[in-house]
């Protein structure tokens, strides 16, 4: 088993806020818990980001989401929206891909799209995080497989299983599939429906990194019970 303390354990939490009908004030309030507890980053939706910035003062990371929740922005689209997001402070990108493209069979469309996106907000900002969302639960395993590969050849940061809009959470055996398919080519964020201590322990067990969710409090209150070794 890996051994976390507490400390690194909230370290790999982004404590997120994506509901489209949050408020300033919730936000400003989980900028104050990710300060206090020492999460990795504050998500927020686009509109929101100059504020959480400004919020946090420099004392915590803010990240937001491009394409969200169902990655059929156009292109250009995708790549104004990381700009503005640049310009406005985010550190982080959580991308999602264009699913109905992959399910439509068209990759080299989902490749294209993801390879500039890439490229452009790199060389805007080369410290800029991306991370990709595939959105696992609308998949079959091959364009689970294959979304995989072109997120691993894109020079993107991390992986991300889940938006958590979509009809199920991060599964386990994503995880193992994300680990052997990419073998090291970049990191893997959990994300959607991670409610308990056992599971989020499970899944940094079986690879990942980081792990996104609007529980962040809770799981540091389940480690505070050690009710992951009970």
């Amino acid at each position: 088993m890996i051994q976390l303390t507490k400390k690194e354990f909230a370290a790999m939490q982004d404590h997120s806020i994506l509901e489209p009908f949050a408020t300033k004030e919730q936000i400003a309030e989980m900028v104050k818990q990710t300060i206090e507890y020492g999460f990795n980053a504050t998500y927020v939706e686009p509109c929101h980001v100059a504020y959480a910035v400004k919020c946090s003062a420099g004392k915590a990371k803010v990240g937001t989401v491009i394409g969200f929740p169902f990655g059929t922005n156009a292109k250009a689209t995708k790549i104004a929206e990381g700009i503005q997001c640049l310009a406005d402070g985010a550190d982080a990108l959580d991308f999602v891909i264009n699913y109905s493209m992959l399910k439509s069979g068209e990759v080299d469309y989902v490749a294209d799209e993801l390879n500039e996106f890439v490229k452009v907000l790199k060389s805007k900002n080369p410290k800029i995080v991306i991370k990709v969302i595939i959105e696992c639960c609308f998949l079959t395993h091959d364009e689970k497989v294959k979304a995989i590969e072109i997120v691993g050849d894109s020079k993107a940061d991390f992986i991300k299983t889940s938006t958590g809009t979509g009809s199920g959470g991060c599964r386990i055996g994503d995880i193992r599939l994300m680990r052997r398919v990419l073998q090291g080519k970049c990191q893997i964020k959990a994300a959607a429906q991670i409610t308990n201590i056992e599971d989020a322990l499970a899944v940094i067990e079986e690879g990942a990194t980081l792990i996104g969710e609007n529980t962040a409090v809770k799981l540091l209150n389940d480690w505070d019970k050690e009710r992951w070794t009970k």
